[in-house]
């Protein structure tokens, strides 16, 4: 497949020196990774013997870091599509045993999920990777996290935190880090990605210190806790940026490709009477107490969870679920007849409602922690055998195509805007020919228009939560 300019543009980059690859979601990274894993293949570098005393194999090969959901659906289909000529192994399996002979096995590309790569770091240590690709970097953000320490140790960079020790051993030279969404919360999650690339040079290796230069302290009442924002001054802004400038590519949809329109609707939910009546009651009850009771914004959002459930006709008790109305069901069936005899992804937060989807449309599968073989409901959905995807952001929100759709319907949303922002890119992406059509189900005066506006917006969703439940 032909390189669009940006990707051309960004293997150029890559190999000149560590790159992180910002590219948004649909912009094809996984192409233009295993275009740098070729390069460095053809170029036959054996990368610094010297540097590599704990390896046990002195010939090429590259390691990709990324979540267990991608492995298959897009590195394993896309590298066997698009770069036939590379041997591709992937590091899954349920024993350790099998996942050792995968490793010791002869391949150009190792893929491997983040949680198997702490479980297998000095095994993989020991390896001598030359190239080194971590997809979906945004994992990075915690700088004190199992995952950050063991990145940044096949890095060179130390750092503190609980748990497993990742001791610093041979340093892999070419290290890149692929994310649409690198810092989704704050710009401190962009430290260890960035000394991932470039140890010390960008930024400190040491978080604290550069925390401290960055951003400000608040307390946060007597707690002894302080929360950090990012500073003010703009001159320290400025630096911050012009800091990371020459390690990142950064490329929009917009600025890349010429993708279809995307269009958000918003279908208005009428909740039944008794629907209404049980919301009501919550709401109120629960301003009450937020009125009554000095409770942390954080913790708006796990005490609203309910009131979410309610919106979607149910709720989850003590003695099991309780349906309270179909209301949100009834105007999904409606709008679905009206899209017509075409794929659709439906996306949910809940169980139950995954559950009942399920139970309620013909030809649909679902991708969600309940689901026994992704591959056969992914591919399912790829070539026409399900109609309908059910899906929860968590289990499918990253690195999947959906090209074959161009509906999507958001059952009930999702607290996070990236989660949000990936979800709608897994059908407007690289491959898509038609518009995009985004359609939201929200319960009238309810927490739905408060999410809706929140994720939208970018707004932080803890503080909305919490406004909206002082204001009631």
């Amino acid at each position: 497949m032909q390189l669009y300019k940006h990707q051309q543009d960004a293997v150029e980059r890559a190999t000149d020196g560590n790159l992180a690859l910002f590219h948004e979601c649909g912009t094809g990274k996984t192409l233009t990774a295993l275009r740098i894993i070729e390069y460095w293949k053809e170029k036959g570098d054996r990368y610094n013997t010297a540097n590599r005393r704990n390896a046990t194999s002195p010939s090429f090969s590259a390691l990709v870091v990324c979540p267990l959901s991608i492995i298959e659906p897009a590195w394993m289909a896309d590298a066997k599509k698009f770069s036939p000529s590379l041997t591709v192994v992937s590091l899954w399996a349920k024993a350790r045993k099998k996942r050792l002979a995968a490793l010791a096995s002869d391949a150009d590309v190792y893929v491997v999920n983040f949680e198997t790569f702490r479980g297998m770091f000095e095994e993989i240590q020991a390896k001598g990777f030359g190239v080194l690709i971590v997809d979906e970097s945004s994992k990075m953000k915690s700088h004190s996290s199992q995952t950050t320490r063991a990145l940044l140790a096949l890095a060179g960079v130390s750092s503190r935190g609980k748990g497993k020790k990742f001791p610093i051993g041979g340093i892999i030279p070419h290290r890149y880090v692929l994310s649409g969404t690198p810092a989704p919360n704050d710009r401190g999650e962009y430290w260890a990605q960035m000394n991932f690339i470039a140890p010390n040079t960008v930024f400190s290796d040491n978080f604290f210190a550069f925390r401290s230069r960055y951003f400000v302290a608040k307390p946060l009442g007597r707690t002894g806790i302080n929360l950090w924002s990012f500073t003010k001054d703009p001159l320290l802004a400025t630096e911050f940026s012009e800091k990371m400038a020459p390690c990142c590519d950064v490329v929009s949809k917009a600025d890349a490709v010429d993708l279809p329109q995307q269009i958000h609707e918003i279908r208005s939910v009428e909740l039944s009477k008794p629907e209404r009546t049980a919301y009501e009651t919550f709401r109120r009850q629960l301003a009450l107490r937020f009125a009554n009771e000095d409770i942390l914004a954080s913790s708006a959002l796990v005490e609203v969870m309910k009131a979410r459930q309610l919106t979607s006709g149910f709720c989850y008790g003590a003695n099991g679920t309780h349906r309270v109305g179909k209301s949100k069901l009834t105007e999904l069936l409606a709008l679905l007849q009206e899209i017509g005899n075409r794929p659709v992804i439906i996306w949910c937060s809940f169980r139950h409602e995954i559950q009942s989807l399920l139970d309620a449309l013909p030809h649909s599968a679902a991708l969600w922690s309940g689901t026994d073989d992704r591959n056969e409901v992914i591919g399912g959905f790829q070539n026409g055998t399900y109609q309908y995807l059910i899906a929860n952001p968590q289990s499918a929100a990253h690195g999947l195509t959906f090209v074959n759709c161009s509906y999507a319907v958001y059952f009930s949303l999702t607290y996070s805007y990236e989660l949000a922002k990936q979800s709608q890119d897994r059908i407007h992406r690289i491959g898509q020919q038609n518009k995009c059509t985004y359609y939201y189900l929200i319960a009238k005066d309810t927490i739905d228009e408060v999410v809706y506006a929140a994720v939208r917006e970018k707004k932080k969703l803890s503080e909305a939560v919490l406004g909206y439940l002082k204001k009631t």
